[in-house]
């Protein structure tokens, strides 16, 4: 039978003993630093391991600056914004911004999201982020069916120069279930060179604002 679901936020375990769905609304999760307190840091901000979970408007944020001034040098490290293993986990509205690692690493079978918004780490290098394959939105190798629409990896890699080889890594096989996945260059320094794998034109300055969508 039904024992709820089960996920973590920052780290703390929570349950969630209800029926059938299992909906999480409105969240957000800064993970900054606070002037007159020490750096604070995740692993994950959010992680779901039960199925039949439904997430509504969440924004996960590693803070790219405090009241002191700008982050610099990976300070307050979070790894991801969120990791799912639940199966037919669902998203209506995700952002997720700034963490080290891949923001988004989805596990689980027959996920979708509707609108997610992303914004690469502003201080990281080539050699901790760029040559390591990170990606602001990953679908794992064996997962078998996913759903994304409008699926969007902006960049600003403000203080080193950073390419990375994609915006978005999922199987081929589930390439053409993304609909208008795009890559937005802001400002900075860096290049996405495609946007979902290898399919999609570069994104890269000078000018920034300008989307490079992947179409059908």
């Amino acid at each position: 039978g039904f024992s709820g679901a089960h996920f973590d936020v920052c780290g703390y375990p929570v349950s969630l003993e209800r029926d059938e769905h299992r909906v999480l609304r409105f969240f957000f999760f800064p993970s900054r630093v606070v002037v007159s307190f020490p750096p604070i840091q995740a692993e994950t901000m959010v992680r779901i391991d039960s199925g039949n979970v439904v997430g509504d408007n969440f924004w996960l944020w590693r803070a790219d600056h405090t009241v002191s001034g700008s982050v610099r040098d990976s300070a307050n490290p979070c790894d991801h914004g969120l990791q799912v293993f639940g199966d037919n986990v669902t998203f209506y509205g995700l952002a997720v911004e700034h963490t080290l690692q891949d923001l988004v690493q989805w596990n689980g079978n027959n996920g979708q999201v509707f609108f997610y918004q992303s914004e690469l780490p502003y201080d990281v290098t080539q050699s901790n982020f760029g040559d390591k394959g990170f990606v602001g939105y990953r679908v794992a190798d064996n997962v078998t069916s996913h759903r994304g629409l409008g699926v969007a990896v902006y960049h600003f890699f403000r203080d080193n120069p950073v390419t990375v080889a994609s915006g978005i890594s999922c199987p081929t096989a589930l390439e053409s279930s993304f609909v208008s996945p795009l890559t937005v260059f802001l400002n900075g320094q860096g290049t996405i060179t495609h946007v979902l794998n290898d399919k999609g034109p570069t994104s890269t300055g000078p000018q920034g604002g300008t989307p490079q969508y992947v179409c059908p």
